[in-house]
């Protein structure tokens, strides 16, 4: 079988998680939070209403009570079939930009597919075009915080940029951590944007959530090194820092970025 026509169906996530339309936000946020997971179906039976990713979650303004699935859940933008092939699906799943796809099997939700399942299946068929790529050809620029940034901030950065982590930077530009949108829902923040109404004294910074030490790799590393952090840490940003001794925060490589290269390969 060529690499190209691969059934989505053979490389759906195997960690794909629904919930009832009645049930509570908190549910879907203990699911996430739990499982490390970055989106749940919402199903009625087998059939599939729409999704609730961790954006939506974290962004919640009801109070735990109130929210229920079905007042977050969105149509995704693409729905592929478990007969559609990878490279297709990939392709659309970027043109949406679009970082997960519910799969349907007969009209019914049978899991989601993610960039990282992409990105798994090239670790182990695509190697030496992965490792022939280095992060200096495909990285994109960052944008950085310092420790001292409020939680808030960060928060309205990640929306406005669509980005899942941001680093941390010190005063001289080195890595030293990075905020996740886990990172948030991990450490129990909820209506995110009330937390500046609490005053600049009392706001949450940084240097209080950031995972840390922090994974970063250097313009030199391959792509097969970024693609395997991605998968085997879960995580969707990669970090590239100048050297080893300054740390200084060059650019980041993304899933989109390893995706891209595997669609590429697929073609």
């Amino acid at each position: 079988m060529e690499r190209g026509l691969v059934p989505v169906a053979l490389i759906v996530g195997l960690r794909s998680f629904s919930v009832s339309p009645e049930e509570p936000i908190e549910a879907v946020r203990k699911i996430m939070r739990d499982y490390g997971t970055r989106v749940v179906a919402v199903t009625e039976g087998k059939r599939l209403l729409g999704v609730v990713e961790r954006a939506d979650v974290l962004a919640v303004t009801s109070t735990r009570s109130e929210a229920k699935a079905k007042d977050l859940a969105a149509v995704p933008k693409v729905t592929l079939s478990a007969e559609d092939d990878l490279q297709k699906s990939l392709r659309a799943m970027l043109s949406a930009g679009e970082w997960y796809a519910p799969v349907l099997e007969g009209g019914a939700f049978l899991g989601f597919l993610g960039l990282e399942d992409a990105i798994a299946y090239g670790v182990k068929v695509m190697k030496e075009a992965l490792r022939g790529v280095r992060l200096e050809e495909i990285m994109k620029e960052a944008r950085a915080v310092r420790e001292d940034e409020p939680v808030s901030s960060i928060w309205r950065l990640m929306r406005e940029l669509r980005h899942t982590g941001i680093p941390v930077v010190n005063e001289k530009g080195a890595i030293v951590g990075i905020v996740t949108q886990y990172d948030l829902l991990r450490k129990g923040y909820a209506r995110i944007h009330l937390e500046a109404a609490r005053g600049p004294a009392k706001a949450p910074r940084a240097r209080t959530i950031m995972t840390r030490p922090c994974t970063y790799l250097y313009p030199h590393s391959t792509a097969l090194e970024a693609a395997g952090i991605m998968i085997s840490r879960n995580i969707a940003r990669v970090p590239v820092a100048h050297d080893e001794k300054s740390r200084r925060l060059v650019g980041v490589v993304d899933r989109e970025s390893i995706a891209r290269l595997i669609l590429k390969s697929l073609g």
